[in-house]
């Protein structure tokens, strides 16, 4: 279905809506907030890692900032994000795609990024961060 400027009818109900301001640090945001979560009564687990902990923000340094998933403590599904950092937006949408494809926190937690990126920070977010 195509959007309304090209005349169509689709609409954002029941998909994810990303955002990204273009602030110093950058942020970017998709999906539920740890508070919406507790608020709809999901049992779920947080992730939270200071930028300071991601190799390529210190190479670049550019270590201001935090990332935070929220993860469904029964499904594994991330649920949301919100990344303040160096390309936080870019971030953000790497976690868009794995929640539109319905995968679990370990397949970023598991999965093999070159070194030194921003992506395989997901690897640590998702191991030694979550709670």
């Amino acid at each position: 279905e195509t959007n309304v400027v090209k005349g169509g009818r689709a609409s954002t109900k029941g998909r994810l809506v990303p955002y990204t301001v273009f602030i110093d640090p950058e942020l970017g945001r998709v999906g539920l907030s740890e508070q919406e979560a507790r608020t709809q009564g999901r049992s779920i687990r947080i992730a939270r890692m200071p930028m300071a902990a991601v190799a390529r923000a210190a190479e670049a340094d550019e270590t201001r900032g935090v990332m935070k998933a929220v993860v469904d403590a029964g499904t594994g599904r991330i649920l949301g994000c919100a990344i303040l950092g160096i390309a936080g937006g870019e971030l953000m949408s790497m976690m868009e795609i794995a929640m539109i494809g319905q995968l679990p926190y370990t397949a970023l937690r598991d999965a093999i990024f070159a070194h030194p990126t921003l992506a395989e920070s997901l690897n640590n977010l998702f191991d030694d961060y979550l709670q």
